[in-house]
């Protein structure tokens, strides 16, 4: 049980610095940028990424609080998640809007090019806490994609669905 809390608390810190500390990176890389960035799709694909990345945290938190106190999620667990997994799809179509608006009315350049790799980063990160775990940075979490041939669902996913009473 030491290892799992120590593991949600690693989980927890390295997702909140992440959220953090990348728009800061980006914005001061695209500030001395040569060629430019899109500054508006630029900045709504930061947004996606750091406000997936604050979920992320919030979930290890709520998951190493539970595990602490030998208790369950928190009655809110569920409809905070659903409300966040409906708001990312949300924003995820706002922000595609965007590209597709800017594409269509000034064709495709270079500057749209980190925005649209910040944001697809942002849908994997999506996809990683609510469907499919995609990261494996344990030797035990590799095992299990080779032994099963699949990957594996997503830790948020699944407790998701059981709170909800359905099959992971």
């Amino acid at each position: 049980m030491h290892k799992l809390n120590s593991r949600f608390n690693y989980l927890r810190g390295m997702e909140a610095l992440a959220a953090v500390v990348l728009p800061i990176i980006f914005i001061l890389d695209w500030r001395k940028s040569a060629t430019g960035v899109h500054w508006p799709l630029g900045l709504a694909a930061l947004l996606s990424v750091s406000y997936l990345l604050a979920q992320g945290s919030l979930y290890w938190q709520l998951k190493h609080s539970a595990l602490s106190a030998s208790a369950p999620l928190p009655n809110y667990f569920g409809r905070l998640f659903n409300a966040f997994k409906a708001t990312n799809l949300v924003l995820f179509g706002g922000v595609a809007l965007g590209f597709i608006v800017q594409v269509v009315s000034a064709g495709w350049n270079t500057q749209l090019a980190w925005p649209l790799g910040i944001f697809l980063f942002a849908v994997l990160e999506h996809i990683n806490y609510y469907h499919y775990q995609l990261m494996y940075d344990t030797s035990a979490s590799v095992r299990y994609v080779l032994r099963n041939r699949r990957l594996r669902k997503a830790a948020l996913g699944v407790d998701l669905n059981r709170r909800a009473g359905r099959s992971a």
